[in-house]
Parts: structure tokens; C-alpha cells; sequence
């Protein structure tokens, strides 16, 4: 989820002049066969992922885990065990994907999954069985009208994919809600510095991350066409730390985090609900471990926890009334060895961690307080160079 040492002087010599990006701030990373080093993380979950909040609810539990393996060009897909968090890998994974598999974004009923294959210039689209777990491509898959996707995200009435393409900004697509299809919307892509996406719960707001350039882009949503316009004063510096990747918006969609990989810092900016301007909340930025490249937020919003690739450590904060990060007592937790994605399950019990080297997904129970303890039989096997993970619901 960074770019490879391989790919600098490519991207570098394209893609990198237009966002004003500089050589010598690319971090070193391990070569992963010739060109598939960890890409560029942006979460979310984004992640999560994207962005990797949700809407707070008692009645939904993790079904599927899924993690996008950059090394070993495929998807490794888990069924989770609701009372312990323990995984079982799915019936024929690990399912095939493109060149570089880099980010994996989920629809919010769990019926889709998307990934982005950073060197195969396009993004994929799963169907989920969802008795077994199974992948299946969907109608037209893969899509491919943007140069390296990076980062990527669902809306939350899971109607629209917004894939972030570097200089070329944001690509939006209407997910057809029957068969998964993608259909491009009129006016992508939408001009910004792109690579990380989020959605606030609303879905009335995306915001972009821009790595070198050091800022945030902020759009409104068009609740009809998926189409976006740029919110007045987007694009924000002020409060932005240097090369900014993962980024996150809370479940009340009041607070929007974002991690600053040269600073070893968190920014958090309060969202102004009508218009979508963001401005740093009080303390901000905060205090990270090395390199904090992912970020996500527990359904029930209390706290925030940051992946950082430099040190193995997942960073953990409770979230205050006013947007403030507190330390939770023992971080940062030493988890693994390059931590990349994170995302919390719906039930919020649960913390799963893509760790890149060699390649596996770790889980976590998330205490009452926060702390994070390692579950039985983790870390979960996948394939090579684990760069981000999701994980999908199912609804009682």
C-alpha cells in the first residue's frame, strides 16, 4: 500500500510530477517479486476502509473476512466464528485477482466486494455467496477506466464506488444493486488529489487524501447521480501533516482522521455538517507510531486505531466529544511485522489486521477499554504481501 522501489522512477517520471510528488519522500520498502511491493495505503477501508466505520447497530455480526494479497496476485477470504473472531478460510479461496492487488472495499449488505489492482490499471468486482463466502466475478469485471486505482470505498446506502486514481482524481461508479455491475458516472474522473477515499455515514460527503501534496479534497455527493462537486474551500492544508494517507470518518460523521506517514502523527478535523469544510479539532495532530498509514473507527465510535507499517504496532485511541485522541492504555500493541490495513467488525468486538510480511491476516479482540489482546489461532494464513482487509456483515 506504498509505492514500490521498483515502480518510483515510473511513477515518479507519470503520475508523480502531476501531484507534485518527490522522489526522495517515497519509503523504502521490500522488494516483492519485481514490481508487487506493498502499494500506496490509504484506508479505509476504508479503508475501509476504506473507511472501516459503520452505523452502529447490535444486531449486525462479522460473516466474511477478505484480505487483498499484492504479493500473490489474489483475494484470501475467511468465515468468522461470531463468538471468538476466530477465522476459517472459505471454500476455494484464495480467489484470483489482477496484478497487484492493493485495497478491498465491501458493500454495506455484505453482497459485493471490490479490490483495486494497482498495476493492472483496474478494479475487480466479487459477488458474495454469502452462505459459503465464495468469490465470483461480477458481470463485466474488471473495470478499468483509470490509470494505478488506489484506494477505494462504498457509500454507505451501497449505491455508488469512488476509486481514488492519483492525479487523475476520482472515479465514480453506479453499482448495479442486483448483479454488482459497475457503470461509470457522467463526469469522471472528478479532479482532485486522490488516492485515499471516505464516505461519511451520510453519504453526503467524500473526502480524498493527497500524499504529496499535503492536503485533503472534500466533495458533496450527489444523492441522485453519485456525481460530485467540490465543497467551497476544498482543497484544506490547514492541519494537514506531511505525505497524509489512510483517513477515516467517524460513525456520526462528525470527526474525519487521517494519518500522516512522514510525521508519525494523526490529524483530526471537525466536519461542518451542511457544508462538508473541515477544520483540525483541539490537540490535533496527535501523536502516532512509525509510519501510520491506515486508520479506522469502531462502530460505536469510541475508538480510533491507526496501523503503523514503519514499527508492526496498531495505535489505539479513544475518542473524545470533541474529536480529541486519547491513548488507550498499552498502546501502541506490537502486533506484527508491516501492518497495513485494519478494520473493526460490525459487532465491534473484533480487530483484523493485514500484516504484509510475509502475509497474513492477525485478529484481535477489542476490550471494553480498548486494548487489544490477540485471538486463538492468529495470525490466519494468506498469501504473499497482505496489503488490506474487510470485513463484510450479516444482519439479524
Amino acid at each position: 500500500m506504498l509505492f514500490a522501489n521498483d515502480l518510483k522512477s515510473k511513477m515518479c517520471s507519470g503520475l508523480a510530477p502531476k501531484l507534485g510528488m518527490q522522489h526522495e519522500k517515497w519509503p523504502e520498502v521490500h522488494e516483492k517479486r519485481t514490481l508487487n511491493s506493498p502499494l500506496l495505503a490509504i484506508t479505509l477501508f476504508v479503508l475501509g476502509a476504506a473507511s472501516c466505520a459503520g452505523t452502529p447497530t447490535a444486531s449486525r455480526t462479522p460473516a466474511f473476512v477478505y484480505a487483498a494479497n499484492n504479493g500473490s496476485d489474489d483475494v484470501s477470504g475467511y468465515a468468522v466464528t461470531p463468538s471468538t473472531g476466530v477465522l476459517t478460510a472459505v471454500s476455494g479461496s484464495p480467489f484470483s485477482a489482477g496484478s497487484a492487488p492493493s485495497y478491498i472495499a465491501a458493500d454495506p449488505s455484505g453482497k459485493f466486494v471490490f479490490v483495486s489492482n494497482f498495476l493492472s490499471n483496474n478494479v475487480a468486482g466479487y459477488a458474495v455467496n454469502r452462505a459459503s463466502g465464495a468469490l465470483t466475478q461480477v458481470p463485466g469485471s474488471p473495470f478499468s477506466e483509470g490509470l494505478a486505482p488506489i484506494g477505494l470505498t462504498v457509500d454507505p446506502a451501497g449505491r455508488f464506488l469512488y476509486v481514488g486514481v492519483g492525479a487523475s482524481g476520482v472515479l465514480a461508479y453506479a453499482i448495479n444493486p442486483s448483479s454488482g455491475a459497475l457503470q461509470l458516472i457522467a463526469g469522471s474522473p472528478f479532479a482532485a488529489g486522490a488516492g485515499g477515499v471516505a464516505v461519511d455515514p451520510s453519504g453526503k460527503f467524500l473526502y480524498t487524501s493527497a500524499f504529496n501534496l499535503n492536503e485533503i479534497c472534500a466533495f458533496r455527493i450527489n444523492s441522485s447521480s453519485g456525481a460530485l462537486t467540490p465543497v467551497p474551500g476544498s482543497p484544506f492544508t490547514t492541519g494537514v501533516g506531511n505525505n497524509p494517507l489512510g483517513l477515516v470518518v467517524d460513525p456520526t460523521g462528525r470527526f474525519l482522521y487521517v494519518g500522516n506517514t512522514l510525521d508519525g502523527t494523526i490529524s483530526g478535523f471537525a466536519i461542518d455538517d451542511a457544508s462538508g469544510a473541515i477544520a483540525p479539532v483541539s490537540g490535533s495532530p496527535f501523536p502516532s507510531g512509525i509510519d501510520p498509514r491506515t486508520v479506522c473507527v469502531d462502530p460505536s465510535g469510541k475508538f480510533l486505531f491507526a496501523g503503523t507499517f514503519g514499527d508492526g504496532k496498531v495505535s489505539g485511541y479513544t475518542i473524545g466529544a470533541s474529536g480529541e485522541l486519547t491513548p488507550i492504555s498499552g498502546s501502541p500493541f506490537t502486533v506484527g511485522t508491516g501492518i497495513l490495513g485494519v478494520a473493526v467488525d460490525p459487532s465491534g468486538k473484533f480487530l483484523y489486521v493485514a500484516d504484509n510480511t510475509p502475509g497474513s491476516v492477525r485478529a484481535l479482540s477489542i476490550g471494553a477499554s480498548g486494548s487489544l489482546t490477540p485471538i486463538a489461532g492468529s495470525p490466519f494464513a494468506a498469501g504473499t504481501g497482505t496489503e488490506d482487509v474487510v470485513v463484510t456483515s450479516q444482519i439479524h
